[in-house]
């Protein structure tokens, strides 16, 4: 996992399939978005925690616009 990144292959070891279907079919169920990519779906920890209902600390708002 890169970054909050989950490739293709974290989503093979995570969920246990080999092929690439498996692992669409398997996210559309749970309602987690994904992405196609070169080598299959990929996601984000982010996405996958909004799927489950878990949402960001309220603290967790990144810089915005008052670091430029």
């Amino acid at each position: 996992m890169l970054d909050g990144f989950l490739t293709t292959e974290d989503l093979k070891a995570l969920y246990r399939y080999e092929r690439a279907g498996d692992i669409e079919r398997c996210l559309r169920k749970q309602g987690i978005h994904y992405f196609d990519g070169k080598d299959g779906p990929w996601t984000t920890r982010e996405l996958v925690n909004a799927a489950g209902g878990i949402k960001a600390a309220a603290n967790d708002e990144g810089y915005g616009g008052s670091i430029l």
